[in-house]
């Protein structure tokens, strides 16, 4: 009897060890998915060539727990190491990638749910565009589905991104050809705008000019008007403008010509970044009619401080005007939009004075308010006169 109860004890004492021991494993398991810094990994790394099995094994385990920000350093040392530790880290690679992205994606596929999107990248991003409702998680399944190369990339090697972008845009540009009768990549052109628009995301050569060029599309036009769509993409092309708007270096026509067209008021930072520059070229003419369109009225005193600013915009150097009568040749004339021309209108515009009340006879357009070929004078002495006018209704 005494034998048996010792032999309970026992059990008992020996139950209670590796229950113990299991829990420390567990929380040892989570500090290494949660606070793993560099040199850990590395040292977890060198454990993989240990002449102790159980020291491999465990850094093996531990490597499986690891977060999607150490992945790059794993790949980087498999194509670099040899041996048993190669070995290793081409079986732990494909499992990491398998659970940290590829099971996510598919159980938010499967069950579309803030949970489960805030495990996948961008969701935070996505979700102050678009809102976190049914439609929502929805269109971001099939964003994220369309395009799952880019956004495990973002995740696991953004270094990689900037390459994959460019030559993934460069693909979908060419499907930006007004096909009505072809279907539109609307996912994948939603996808890349997404990841792009973020600031820290690198774009190199014609990156930037591949995704504007989707604004020409006459299917995004519509689908941002009347698609079912509408509200996200609305968002994304916002954000997108917003990252045009804060970087010099990419094109800002078609960003204007959207935004105008559109009426997103993200389009009033690339024309301010245009403005404050002095821009003397065509798009200070755009940003200009830009901050009148979207009645930007609190950039008033902005425009009005160009009033005197003679640049001119158009013709460009070393072209001019030449205008026709009939029977005869063409003749040229001083005929020029400056500056000072282009900033009267959108100042005249923002506060309600009509064109004709000042002497100005610049055509409307129902893009850009009025055509940037009318907006000048001929003479410097109209000109005085506009601008005498506009001071008097203006009060100032």
């Amino acid at each position: 009897m005494h034998g048996q109860f010792l032999n309970l004890c026992i059990a008992i004492a020996v139950t209670s060890l590796m229950a113990t021991s299991v829990r420390a494993q567990n929380e040892k398991t989570e500090i290494v998915s949660e606070n793993t810094t560099e040199l850990q990994v590395k040292a977890m790394i060198a454990n993989l060539a240990s002449p102790s099995f159980a020291e491999r094994q465990q850094a093996t385990k531990d490597l499986n727990n690891v977060g999607p920000e150490s992945v790059a350093l794993l790949e980087v040392t498999a194509l670099a190491s040899t041996g048993e530790t190669q070995l290793r880290l081409s079986m732990i690679l494909p499992q990491l990638r398998k659970r940290l992205f590829d099971d996510q994606l598919r159980a938010f596929l499967e069950q579309p749910s803030i949970e489960f999107a805030q495990r996948l990248p961008q969701w935070e991003r996505f979700e102050k565009l678009s809102g976190n409702d049914k439609e929502a998680l929805r269109i971001f399944g099939e964003i994220m589905a369309a395009e799952p190369r880019l956004f495990a990339s973002r995740l696991f090697a953004s270094r990689d991104l900037s390459a994959l972008l460019e030559r993934r845009t460069a693909e979908l540009a060419k499907a930006c050809n007004g096909l009505q009768g072809e279907e539109f990549p609307i996912a994948s052109v939603s996808a890349v705008m997404l990841l792009a628009s973020e600031s820290n995301t690198r774009l190199i050569r014609a990156t930037s000019t591949n995704i504007s060029v989707v604004f020409d599309e006459p299917r995004f036009s519509e689908l941002i008007t009347v698609g079912v769509h509408a509200k996200t993409l609305r968002g994304l092309a916002e954000a997108w403008i917003i990252r045009t708007g804060s970087t010099a270096g990419i094109a800002a026509e078609r960003p204007l010509l959207f935004s105008m067209k559109h009426d997103l008021k993200s389009g009033r930072l690339v024309a301010l970044r245009i403005v404050k520059s002095k821009s003397s070229r065509p798009d200070m003419i755009l940003s200009l009619l830009c901050l009148a369109k979207l009645k930007s009225t609190e950039d008033l005193l902005l425009i009005e401080s160009l009033l005197e600013n003679d640049t001119i915009l158009w013709p460009e150097r070393g072209q001019g005007v030449k205008v026709r009568i009939v029977g005869e040749p063409p003749i040229g004339t001083n005929y020029k939009v400056q500056t000072r021309d282009v900033a009267l209108v959108a100042a005249a515009y923002l506060r309600d004075i009509e064109l004709e009340e000042i002497g100005h006879k610049a055509r409307t357009s129902n893009v850009t308010l009025f055509a940037h070929d009318s907006l000048g004078f001929d003479t410097d002495e109209a000109r005085v006169a506009a601008l005498a006018a506009y001071r008097n209704l203006a009060g100032n």
